[in-house]
């Protein structure tokens, strides 16, 4: 069974809940979303061990499962420009090679990229697990 991670904005986390994805959602499979979320968090706030939050979880259902994204997050990932988003991309292969998973470079470009658009629309963004 394969895992799908969809990400969108909506206005706030009831919208997020009792809407969903909307049309500007953007949806990959198969890579470690919990991870990857802190890692960013980790790469791009200068954050470490215990002072990474992690996204929230905003319903109360296990599938699928909505998690949002911390403000401080998108507004990173909306100011991120290319050379940012080069070397993010690179670190954030790297960690996930070192827990044993193997990112397509392509790959991790598109999701980091379609996430940062997603970012700088300036509404609060959210992931979906399901």
């Amino acid at each position: 069974m394969s895992t799908i991670i969809t990400f969108y904005t909506a206005a706030n986390d009831d919208a997020a809940e009792d809407d969903g994805p909307g049309r500007d959602a953007v949806e990959f499979r198969d890579f470690d979303v919990f991870a990857s979320l802190e890692e960013w968090e980790s790469l791009l706030l200068d954050r470490t061990g215990d002072a990474i939050a992690g996204p929230e979880q905003v319903n109360d259902e296990e599938s699928p499962l909505i998690l949002g994204f911390l403000p401080k997050l998108t507004a990173a990932l909306a100011r991120a420009d290319a050379a940012t988003l080069r070397d993010l991309t690179a670190r954030w292969i790297a960690a996930r090679a070192a827990d044993g998973e193997t990112l397509d470079p392509s790959l991790a470009r598109k999701i980091l990229g379609a996430v940062t658009t997603l970012a700088r629309s300036r509404r609060r963004l959210y992931c979906q697990v399901a």
